[in-house]
C-alpha cells in the first residue's frame, strides 16, 4: 500500500500542468513526502522499502525521474530516511527533521559524488548541491508542513518502546 501511495503522489504531482524547464517534482519533492510519512508512520524498514523501491516503480510508471537521476535520487531518498528515523526517535517534537533530512540527504549525495563520481555526469558537485537546493526551496517548505501535521496529528513520545530497525 505504501509503495502504491509513493507512486501516486509524485504521479499525481506530475500531471498538474506546469511548464518549468525542470519537471515539477523537483521541485516539490513528493517521493520525499512519502518516505517521511513511511518513516514517521511506520518507521525504519518500511521508509526505506519506499526510499529504495519508489524511484524505480516510478520510472516504470510514469518515465520520471529519468533513468541518469535515479541512482542520486535512491541514495539521496535512502539517507534522507536513516536520518529522519534516528531524528525522530532523538527528538519527536522537531518540526523541521524532514527539511533537515533532505539537506542531510543532499549533503552526502554531493560528497560521495565529489569523492568517486558514482552518479556519472552530475556537473559540478557546487552547482549541483546549490541548484539542487534553490530548486528544492518549495518542496522544504512542503516537508516542513507534512513535518508539522504529522507531529501535531499522530504525536510520538520521547524515545519510543519499539525499535523498528532491528535486522536492518
Amino acid at each position: 500500500m505504501l509503495l502504491a501511495v509513493a507512486w501516486l503522489v509524485p504521479f499525481l504531482v506530475h500531471v498538474v500542468p506546469w511548464s518549468g524547464s525542470r519537471p515539477l517534482g523537483a521541485h516539490l519533492l513528493p517521493m520525499f513526502w512519502t518516505a517521511f510519512v513511511a518513516v514517521y508512520l511506520h518507521g525504519l524498514r518500511l521508509g526505506l522499502v519506499v526510499a529504495l523501491f519508489a524511484p524505480a516503480l516510478n520510472l516504470a510508471l510514469t518515465g520520471l525521474p529519468a533513468l541518469r537521476w535515479i541512482g542520486v535520487l535512491s541514495f539521496e531518498l535512502t539517507v534522507f530516511a536513516v536520518f529522519v528515523w534516528w531524528a525522530v526517535r532523538r527528538r519527536p517534537t522537531l518540526w523541521l527533521i524532514a527539511p533537515a533530512g533532505y539537506l542531510v540527504a543532499k549533503l552526502a549525495a554531493t560528497g560521495l559524488q565529489a569523492l568517486l563520481a558514482v552518479f556519472g555526469d552530475l556537473g559540478a558537485p557546487s552547482a549541483f548541491m546549490l541548484g539542487s537546493l534553490r530548486n528544492a526551496l518549495p518542496g522544504l517548505m512542503v516537508l516542513a508542513a507534512v513535518n508539522y501535521a504529522l507531529r501535531k496529528l499522530y504525536p510520538k513520545p520521547l524515545a519510543a518502546a519499539r525499535d523498528d530497525a532491528g535486522g536492518v
